[in-house]
């Protein structure tokens, strides 16, 4: 593809310098003349390390002073101008062709809302993290069962993120539920009327960096994030919830505890208790947590 559109990558980082200078040196190779790359320096201890990164990849820089995920991304696509918004993670390394097969996508699906990239782990690493696999493209609609894709690596159209509001502050790390940030976007896309494509050709990987004990309290706040995002939809699309409660609760909960206790394995028998203990936590807390506009809002 010789010529494109201009596109917008937002990467939310918070105190991990190093990490998010690895991702905006592959991001920058991957980008072309006029497009915009976005760090947003989310609350981290040490700003001026993150103005150095910045500058070092000729990023635009945006500092706030309260963490959260999602509050950074929606600060970050709000500073652009950018029809097409591409997201990914200080943890990550796109390659070459990353934002050119997301471009494409959108070029050949004007009813794409939202497209999800191939998110693989470099070789050696365990993949648990985050990852999306597959090598067919494939149509997103609100019946696609498993994984969608992450906000690790995934694209939304700026009328789009217009339409809905943008990221809810609410999910993702630094909010009040933890994580299910991406998920809560794709349900209220599909509600939107608009569908999603998985792009293989768009491809990254993920770096696992976390210890095992970290990985199992992240688990603990993806289930979190869930059992919110059931919450909200148990009052926003009761089809979708069903679908959730099947994936989350029955999949991922009590049938993973079944299958780790029959294999008498200790450590996924622990972390599939962990995620029920989380399912019902996040649940339980957002059920009287006010919704307006597919967003949760601060208790009165």
């Amino acid at each position: 593809m010789t010529d494109r559109v201009n596109v917008a990558v937002i990467v939310a980082s918070r105190d991990r310098p190093e990490m998010v200078e690895r991702c905006l040196a592959s991001l920058r190779a991957a980008l072309r003349p006029g497009d915009e790359l976005v760090l947003v320096d989310s609350a981290s201890a040490d700003p001026l390390a993150y103005s150095n990164v910045a500058a070092s990849h000729s990023a635009h820089l945006v500092r706030l002073d309260v963490p959260g995920v999602n509050r950074a991304r929606n600060a970050g696509w709000r500073s652009t101008s950018a029809d097409l918004v591409l997201f990914t993670d200080d943890d990550v390394e796109v390659a070459l062709d990353w934002a050119d097969a997301f471009v494409e996508a959108f070029a050949h699906d004007p009813r794409a809302g939202f497209l999800t990239g191939r998110l693989d782990s470099p070789e050696g690493q365990d993949g648990t993290v985050a990852t999306t696999e597959g090598t067919e493209e494939k149509v997103l609609t609100s019946g696609t069962r498993g994984v969608l894709g992450h906000g690790a690596s995934m694209a939304v159209r700026r009328e789009v993120l217009d339409q809905i509001g943008g990221w809810d502050d609410a999910l993702g790390a630094g909010g009040r539920f933890r994580s299910a940030p991406e998920l809560d976007v794709f349900d209220r896309v599909f509600a939107a009327g608009w569908h999603g494509r998985y792009v293989p050709a768009s491809l990254a990987e993920h770096h696992q960096w976390r210890t095992d004990n970290e990985v199992a309290k992240l688990h603990f706040r993806y289930a979190m994030g869930a059992g919110a995002r059931m919450a909200k939809l148990q009052r926003t699309d009761r089809q979708r919830l069903r679908m959730a409660v099947r994936e989350y609760w029955w999949d991922w909960g009590v049938h993973d505890v079944w299958l780790n206790l029959k294999a008498r394995y200790k450590r996924g028998t622990v972390v599939a208790l962990l995620r029920l203990v989380g399912f019902g936590a996040g649940y339980l807390e957002a059920r009287t947590t006010p919704v307006v506009g597919g967003h949760f809002q601060p208790r009165r």
